[in-house]
This record gives structure tokens, sequence and C-alpha cells, in this order.
């Protein structure tokens, strides 16, 4: 799997660090990718790594694992 994001396409850049005294070193700065499991409006969830530029954007919402004894207390509420 490569370190790209589902939704916008980031990928790592590649360049030089350059210090004060000009000396140019290698460098790859990579994206802050994310694993989220993903809902999708058929009611399919996925497992999609994003970057958190798009999941703080709300591109993608959250699939929410609710466990079977509080379903019962939020339908009552």
């Amino acid at each position: 799997m490569s370190r790209t994001c589902a939704i916008c396409g980031k990928s790592p850049m590649h360049g030089n660090r350059v210090s004060k005294t000009y000396h140019h070193t290698r460098h790859v700065w990579k994206p802050n990718l994310v694993s989220v499991k993903a809902d999708f409006g058929d009611g399919g969830a996925r497992t999609i790594k994003i970057c958190t530029q798009c999941l703080r954007s709300g591109f993608v919402t959250k699939k929410v694992h609710v466990p079977k004894e509080n379903q019962a207390a939020q339908a009552a509420n």
C-alpha cells in the first residue's frame, strides 16, 4: 500500500534540506495519514488511509461503533 491519501491524492514530497551553511541533504516529507473506517451512504464501511486535513475538513464520515446495550438506551431517549 502506498503512502497516498485516498481522497486528495497527497503523497510524499522529495527535496533538499538546506542548512544555514548551505549544505544540501536529501529529505522526504511524508503526509500525515491515518487509517479510518469510513461510512459510505449505502451502509457499507471500508478502512481507508486519508490525510488528517481531509479528515478534519469533513470529506469522510467516520463509522462509529455503538454497542448493543447502548443502542437500546439511545432509542429510549
